[in-house]
């Protein structure tokens, strides 16, 4: 990366990730908005979960966007859409508008999402090292978004519901930064690992939709953990216990991780993979065997907070090894849309372990997504020891 500014120009990628995870930042308002408007409990979850709908639709979208328009104009559209769509129930009080209000700031996250990741790829593309820093650091950008953000939601609340929503008032600070420090960049500037017509097409290899299937089996997981957590942690400790301060504080595990994934991955490489897998499967040993042990449970929930913080910059630091950079946003969407879609399942796939593990335990579902995590490890194994033998046969004397 070339520019005057590299310092700042970092710093304003960066940002731009702060606001991607912030879509639940004002549930702690949800049940003063419900008395407020007079809603139902499904109307007032919706305002929640409504963003997550329209992140799928257009993180597919951002790709022809930024075909289009550019990369930086795209993220700048979404991050106006964050700052106006987010901040609009400052002053509204019609349920119905509110709702639309929340669907446009999932539009704006889904602009922003798959882009955040593949500027940085772009931008960094000559730089191994860096490239692979920033990734991580845009993880913890996550994190430390998501963390902020939820407080000052909370303590905005303090005055009145309306007010929770300011947070995305901070979209627009953002949108200066990034438009007046971070260069443009085309789909297809610079080296590209692909040559000639090969790279003119958007061309998604398989490698990449088994990144997409891993990454949404992660996110269901991860997500069961937490979800699963406080209802075993009540279970364990009686219905007076409150785990919101312990859920409050996962972030921050992911944000030191995440600080340390360029380092890790430059003495690892390909061992970050693994260790983050390893890590789950620990996690959910633990959980699923804490039965009435809270410590226990209490390790493996804090355990479960490190493994997305090495796979996903992994995940993402490693699409350029298999996709052009004219592919590389759809490439990042797909990972992207995995990952939503993980979320959204995570009921579902923990019904399915719940009825394969024949118990009615709580922590029953935790043992059968440790089979599940040996079963993808042995296949990221196997297919790391096919690509070793092919690259020592293409190097042997006999082929040269």
């Amino acid at each position: 990366m070339r520019n005057k500014n590299r310092f700042l120009s970092k710093v304003a990628v960066l940002s731009v990730s702060l606001v991607l995870t912030s879509a639940g930042s004002i549930n702690g308002a949800l049940p003063l908005i419900q008395s407020g408007l007079k809603i139902s409990n499904t109307e007032m979850e919706l305002l929640s979960t409504a963003p997550a709908l329209s992140v799928v639709v257009f993180v597919l979208l951002s790709a022809f966007f930024a075909e289009k328009i550019g990369i930086k104009r795209t993220i700048s559209i979404g991050l106006l859409l964050v700052g106006v769509a987010g901040g609009a129930p400052l002053i509204l009080k019609n349920y119905p508008i509110i709702l639309a209000s929340r669907f446009l700031l999932g539009a704006g996250f889904g602009l922003i999402n798959s882009l955040a990741v593949s500027i940085i790829n772009m931008l960094f593309d000559d730089e191994v090292e860096t490239k692979a820093t920033m990734q991580g650091f845009r993880g913890a950008a996550e994190n430390v978004g998501n963390a902020v953000l939820t407080i000052l939601a909370g303590l905005l609340l303090a005055a009145n519901w309306h007010m929770s929503f300011a947070i995305y008032l901070i979209a627009f600070p953002i949108l200066a930064v990034f438009w007046i420090f971070v260069p443009d960049v085309s789909m297809t500037d610079g080296t590209d690992h692909k040559s000639g017509e090969a790279a003119e097409q958007i061309h998604i290899p398989a490698m990449i939709w088994v990144l997409a299937g891993f990454a949404l089996l992660l996110v269901m997981m991860m997500t069961g953990l937490s979800v699963r957590f406080s209802s075993m942690a009540v279970a364990i400790k009686g219905p007076n216990f409150n785990a919101s301060n312990i859920l409050a504080a996962m972030p921050i595990i992911g944000i030191i991780t995440g600080s340390f994934f360029g380092l890790l991955n430059k003495w690892t490489g390909r061992g970050c993979l693994y260790i983050g897998i390893g890590l789950l499967i620990l996690a959910n040993l633990l959980v699923g065997f804490s039965g009435d042990n809270f410590t226990m449970l209490l390790v493996g929930y804090v355990i479960s907070g490190i493994p997305g913080s090495l796979v996903f910059p992994f995940i993402y630091n490693s699409l350029n090894l298999y996709v052009s950079k004219k592919s590389m946003a759809f490439a990042t969407s797909l990972i992207l849309i995995g990952c939503n879609l993980g979320g959204f399942l995570s009921p579902f796939g923990m019904n399915l372990a719940q009825t394969l593990s024949g118990s009615s335990a709580l922590g029953a579902p935790f043992p059968v997504f440790t089979v599940l995590l040996l079963g993808i490890a042995l296949v990221f194994y196997l297919q790391d020891r096919s690509i070793s033998k092919k690259a020592a046969v293409s190097s042997s004397p006999v082929n040269k």
